[in-house]
């Protein structure tokens, strides 16, 4: 008979140990398929190749519809649109700026008014012309503010037909901002008929007071270089009751109206040798002899550069550097090379006001010796002063007319 004990035994064994490998891999296998990496859509497994490819193939097209996107929008922003239309579209709009100009010029308020002269820079120059009759009515504005603007519009005009204006700006007492305004369009323009009405408004003021007008006033006729003012000018120089800035001021025009006469020579190398006279006002002649080219003047210069040099407190010293720095560039003017080597020492001074000076001085000299000094000048230096002077200089080296020659903020005496 057979055993059924014993089978019965051995099948239980068996069936608890299918479980319990059921159990054990079971949740194991489901894990694992849970965290999974995701197939790509763009590489589908093979029993899902039909239903994955419509799917994958949308996001791959919309991008493609995207980048046409821009394209189709720019007709609806201005210069935006296509090639071909581009230039007619830039007619349109440039004929209506030129309106709108135009109107403003008629019918705007003060502010529209100056914002249109302002935009006229946009025009050519033809097109800029084409609105003379509205801007020669702007002149005659009674806003102070307008005619400002006007006179600006005017210096940087690529045409001469307002340049009579402003002639009449300079007339104008009442109004300051537009003197000065008129100055600078002036010193640009330089029209013939401005000249009668500088002599008169120099003649006209007082030079005893100090003031804004005159200095402006004599910097024009220096521009202009007319030379019929210098008896006027040196009466005005040595008057007692002359205001120092201003006969600093005539110095510099008598620098560059050359040639003097006897007495003027005379007169300057007097004023420069009398120690009782400040030393802005010598410095000034000191400049105007080298300017001049009066060549007698080099030994009495160099004479008062060595008892400077010679100075053994370096305070001392300091408090001459403008009025030393000015009679190096009168020497240098005067051909004596020497003293470049002085004007070179004060460019790598430790102190930074004498650093700025003397690097204002090789620009005005326009020393081209002195470029790789200035390079080096204008990147590394520790002052961003000096290093905005440098540029300066080398712009003027380079031709540069743009750069203002007036002397920087630095160069006043304390």
């Amino acid at each position: 008979m057979p055993n059924w004990s014993g089978a019965i035994k051995l099948a239980n064994r068996t069936l608890i140990g299918l479980l319990a490998v059921v159990l054990v891999v079971g949740p194991a296998a489901a894990k694992k398929k849970a965290t999974a990496a995701p197939v790509p859509a763009s590489v589908p497994t093979a029993p899902s190749v039909a239903g994955q490819a419509a799917p994958s193939a949308k996001p791959a097209a919309e991008p493609a519809k995207k980048a046409e996107s821009p394209g189709a929008a720019q007709p609806q922003s201005p210069g935006a649109s296509a090639p071909a239309p581009a230039a007619g579209n830039q007619t349109v709009n440039h004929d209506a700026l030129l309106l709108r100009i135009r109107e403003a010029l008629k019918f705007g308020n003060s502010q529209q008014v100056r914002d249109a002269l302002n935009t006229l820079t946009r025009l050519n120059t033809a097109e800029q012309k084409s609105l003379l009759p509205e801007l020669k009515k702007t002149c005659s504005s009674p806003d102070p503010l307008v005619l400002r603007k006007m006179a600006e519009f005017i210096g940087g005009a690529p045409f001469n037909d307002l340049d009579e204006e402003l002639t009449r700006f300079l007339g104008d007492k009442n109004n300051e901002q537009l003197f000065f305004s008129t100055v600078g369009a002036l010193a640009k323009k330089k029209p013939a008929s401005a000249l009668p009405a500088i002599i008169k408004e120099i003649k006209e003021q007082d030079f005893s007071k100090p003031g804004n007008r005159l200095p402006d006033a004599v910097h024009l006729l220096t521009i202009y270089k007319d030379s019929s003012l210098q008896p006027f000018l040196m009466e005005k120089l040595n008057a007692a009751d002359t205001y120092a800035d201003y006969r600093s001021g005539i110095l510099k025009y008598l620098g560059e109206t050359k040639p003097w006469s006897e007495t003027t020579k005379s007169q300057v190398l007097k004023l420069y040798k009398d120690e009782a006279e400040p030393l802005t006002v010598r410095g000034s002649a000191a400049y105007a002899l080298g300017k001049a080219e009066i060549a007698e003047a080099k030994p009495i210069l160099k004479e008062t550069l060595t008892k400077i040099e010679e100075l053994k407190s370096s305070d001392e010293k300091k408090r001459y550097t403008r009025f030393r720095m000015q009679i190096i560039a009168s020497l240098i003017l005067l051909k004596d090379n020497e003293v470049r080597e002085i004007l070179y020492a004060m460019a790598r001074d430790d102190d930074e006001l004498v650093r700025v000076r003397a690097i204002h001085q090789i620009g005005q000299l326009k020393i081209a010796e002195s470029r790789e000094l200035l390079e080096y000048k204008s990147k590394f230096d520790p002052s961003m002063k000096v290093q905005k002077e440098a540029k300066k200089a080398l712009a003027l080296l380079d031709g540069d007319k743009s750069v203002p020659t007036s002397t920087p903020e630095t160069e006043k005496e304390k």
